[in-house]
């Protein structure tokens, strides 16, 4: 789906000029059909299975592992699975997500859903409660880097710079958070 959504996006002259109806002819699909499963046209960009891997995968690391390490092996893991064609797709999201006003307000949205249920695979993770103070600043420090390491890459790295690679990105930030920042 969002191969096509990058093409008409090609095509029609960018995201806003790209109906959902014209996504839905291109998918084969009716708009109303388009609409049960993504409920705004932001929702198209943003639905990746991946995210939902992601979370499975941090779930199935040892119980032995802190909390960041398991997130980091897990994100490795996610995107080791990811086919080149794949990865483009999503830089190019995460293009979308730094360039579109609509897109970057959903994402904003999508997190802070996502945040509760991440949150709760941390306290699962660490035997404590999702309401603990620990567990819910590692949990917002994890979505955080999340958030702005996919907004800085697309901003900053030029499109064939090596910086580029959002994956490397957050592992790098995690890798910082795991060893702490001393007095910064």
């Amino acid at each position: 789906m969002r191969s096509r959504l990058r093409r008409l996006n090609d095509q029609m002259g960018g995201y806003p000029e790209t109906t959902v109806s014209m996504i839905a002819e291109e998918v084969g699909v009716a708009s109303r059909t388009c609409f049960r499963h993504f409920p705004t046209k932001p929702d198209m960009v943003l639905w990746d299975a991946a995210d939902y891997d992601l979370l499975a995968h941090f779930r199935a690391r040892p119980t032995g592992e802190g909390v960041i390490t398991a997130f980091r092996e897990a994100l490795r893991a996610g995107y080791a699975t990811q086919s080149p064609d794949q990865r483009v797709l999503e830089q190019h999201r995460a293009d979308l997500i730094a360039a579109i006003p609509e897109i970057r307000a959903a994402h904003l949205d999508h997190l802070t859903s996502a945040a509760h249920e991440f949150t709760a695979a941390v306290a699962e993770r660490s035997g404590r409660q999702p309401a603990d103070r620990d567990v819910v600043a590692v949990s917002g420090a994890i979505i955080g880097i999340m958030m702005i390491s996919q907004l800085d890459v697309s901003r900053r790295a030029a499109p064939s710079s090596p910086h580029r690679d959002p994956a490397a990105a957050i592992d790098d930030a995690l890798a910082r958070l795991e060893r702490g920042f001393g007095v910064l």
